[in-house]
């Protein structure tokens, strides 16, 4: 096989071998789980590839809350207008408010101007669902 045949052929292999190392996960997702009255809050850290966005999610009793990348989970705050009559909610939005917000964020934690952790911490209404998780980097 000549080189310029061979040079071509790997040229067209490559970014498939690229496009799949960026779709496949770098490392495996750390989560942690919380218990908050009576419900189960779980916040994970999904670390992105190199030169990729982390990514953090927020579970309640294994219903997805929301998942932003590092960029957007640093300060958070959701609003919720629960509409009047049967509606399906969450039952931590159900506070006696006609409208119940989350609050917080992953915020980083420095060493040696090195971002070496993030903390996070989550209010849902009057309830505090995510208390000081720590993710090391």
């Amino acid at each position: 096989m000549s080189r310029h045949l061979l040079a071509a052929l790997l040229l067209c292999l490559a970014p498939a071998a690229c496009a799949n190392a960026a779709t496949s996960p770098a490392e495996p997702a750390q989560c942690q789980v919380q218990k908050v009255e009576g419900h189960t809050a779980q916040m994970c850290l999904f670390p992105g590839n190199l030169f990729e966005h982390d990514i953090y999610r927020l579970s309640v009793d294994g219903q997805q809350v929301f998942s932003l990348t590092d960029d957007f989970a640093e300060d958070i705050n959701l609003m919720h207008h629960l509409p009047s009559g049967p509606v399906v909610e969450y039952p931590l939005s159900r506070q006696g408010v006609p409208e119940v917000a989350i609050k917080g964020g992953c915020v980083p934690v420095s060493h040696n101007n090195t971002e070496v952790a993030r903390v996070c911490n989550f209010q849902w209404g009057k309830y505090q669902v995510v208390r000081d998780v720590r993710f090391e980097l």
